[in-house]
């Protein structure tokens, strides 16, 4: 659009400038006219200047090439079974065309197979055993953790009660002797009859037995509320009990004695006494002979530690023992490796095997066979060649002046000289971005679709391409043109006489020009006599023996 509006604007002011040059040089006709006799006319002959399009084509050539042209090459090694296909027969693409001896790869390919049932038999037993490591040793934590806590546990009763056994045991003997002083206090005040001092006492003899009578009171409640809880045994809360009782019966002696006291001795009441002292140093004895008991209740404890030390050791063990998962771990790790190892063992043996029959890889016509069955195939040396005909291409070299001008997708005829009545479309659809320093030119590849398959790779062809063009333009044949000095004119006829105009010429086809400025549409310009013509020449219009303006 843009290219019509500039060509518009072209032909409004080559129309100006064409129509004030006609104006001076109508003039300058009707003077020379004026001053010169008439001459004889000059036959010629014209043609019209039209408004039309106008195209600017590149004219390039080069050799017609296959888009796909490929040897087929092996990929293993091996004695060629069967050819398939000959030189010039089409072929489609994955088409069977080949085929080498299989009888090694399959061999290769069983024994591999063998060895991944193998490899995955050893894998699955890593697996069974690190399974059973896995169970067997996550038990023997568990159960050497529940071992350490119950030892543990049992330590802190065994401390717990050979505590209270010390404390009951020293707290009795204490007891004891109060009791021992109590009653021989009592056996000599008896003796010695009531006095005030006496009195005061044994009242303080009772506040003493009551004292200790709550104290053996509230041991006893609190033994009971451990042995309810099951901290200490009833042997413990039995000796308490005892203690507890022993208690009760000293609070009623002091009781008593506090009555004698009051009424006075008497021989009973010395015997009494007698008795009480001798009952308060048995209380004693035994109070002091269960020192054993605490020394047994630290026994216990020794037993306890040690207890608690050897479920540590256990405990120690069994979580050592849990490295031999990471051991069965790796075994399986490798086993699993193992089964890695011999799958692409079986998987090239499969390749091998499969690599043996060779398929087209594009669709097309044999070129060339180099093999026969009975021979040798190797990786890297074709056994065929296809070539496909259906899309070619031809790559031309265009000048780095032209090269900006196309662009890809651009449409092209081509034709070839082996093929003279045929008009072929193509487009670029690649250009070369680098120009050759040398030459300056570059190239450019334009796609032919050749489903006739008259075209041949190799062979010699031009392209037309259209570059650019212009519409609704002033165009003249390019024969109304001519140089002088550098400068181009034409001769228009009006008035059956000859007008030189010089003239700007812009785009050129093959056999037509467009006309700048200098000639309008319609002007009647001499094609052909030009040479004997010069400005305001008489001539004699002749027909253009079958041309046009085109």
């Amino acid at each position: 659009m843009r290219r019509y509006f500039a060509a518009v604007a072209l032909a409004l002011g080559a129309m100006a400038i064409a129509t004030m040059a006609g104006c001076g040089k109508s003039h300058l006709a009707t003077e020379s006219s004026a001053d010169e006799p008439a001459a004889k006319a000059v036959p010629v002959e014209v043609a019209t200047a039209t408004r039309d399009s106008i195209e600017h084509k590149l004219e390039l050539s080069g050799t017609i090439q296959a888009s796909d042209s490929v040897n087929v090459v092996p990929e293993t090694m091996g004695k060629v079974a069967a050819v398939y296909v000959d030189v010039g027969d089409r072929v489609g693409r994955g088409q069977r065309l080949v085929r080498i001896d299989t009888e090694l790869a399959v061999a290769q390919r069983d024994q591999a197979a063998a060895g991944v049932s193998a490899a995955q038999a050893r894998f699955a037993q890593a697996t069974e055993a690190r399974d059973l490591t896995d169970e067997q040793t996550r038990v023997a934590v568990r159960q050497a953790e529940v071992g350490l806590e119950t030892a543990r546990e049992m330590l802190r009763k065994a401390r717990t009660a050979a505590r209270l056994q010390e404390s009951v045991v020293e707290s009795n003997i204490e007891q004891a002797r109060m009791g021992v002083r109590s009653a021989e206090t009592r056996l000599a005040e008896v003796k010695a009859g009531a006095r005030a001092q006496q009195r005061r006492q044994a009242e303080e003899q009772v506040t003493q037995a009551k004292a200790a009578l709550d104290l053996a009171r509230q041991t006893y409640e609190r033994h009971q509320r451990l042995f309810d809880k099951g901290v200490i045994p009833a042997q413990q809360l039995d000796q308490v009990r005892t203690q507890y009782e022993v208690a009760q019966a000293q609070h009623n002696q002091a009781v008593q004695a506090l009555s004698l006291v009051e009424e006075g001795a008497r021989t009973e009441q010395v015997q009494m006494a007698e008795l009480g002292v001798e009952q308060a140093k048995e209380q004693l004895r035994l109070a002091e002979a269960a020192r054993d008991r605490v020394e047994i209740a630290k026994q216990d404890v020794a037993t306890a530690e040690q207890g608690v030390r050897q479920a540590q050791e256990t405990l120690t063990a069994a979580r050592a023992n849990r490295q031999q998962v990471a051991l069965r771990e790796r075994d399986m790790q490798a086993a699993a490796a193992a089964i890695g190892q011999a799958a692409s063992a079986e998987k090239l043996a499969a390749i091998q095997v499969e690599k043996a029959s060779i398929y087209a890889p594009i669709a097309g016509t044999i070129a060339a066979r180099y093999v026969d069955p009975g021979e040798g195939a190797s990786p890297g040396m074709p056994v065929l060649t296809i070539v496909n005909n259906d899309l070619l291409y031809l790559e031309v070299s265009v000048s780095e002046e032209e090269l900006a001008k196309i662009e890809v997708g651009r449409s092209a005829e081509v034709r070839a000289d082996a093929v003279p009545d045929r008009t072929f479309t193509g487009y670029i659809y690649a250009l070369n971005p680098a120009v050759h320093p040398a030459s300056r030119t570059g190239s450019a590849r334009i796609s032919i679709g050749n489903p006739s398959r008259e075209l041949r790779a190799g062979m010699f062809a031009r392209a037309s391409i259209v570059v650019e063009e212009l519409y609704d333009v002033i165009v003249v044949p390019r024969e109304a043109v001519f140089s002088e000095q550098g400068k181009q004119f034409a001769y228009v006829v009006e008035g059956g006489a000859a007008e030189k105009r010089e003239v700007e010429v812009g785009m050129e086809e093959e056999a037509r020009s467009e006309i700048v400025s200098g000639i309008e549409a319609g002007d009647q310009l001499v094609v052909l006599g030009q040479h004997l013509l010069k400005q305001g020449q008489r001539v004699k219009v002749q027909p253009r023996r079958g041309r046009d303006a085109r």
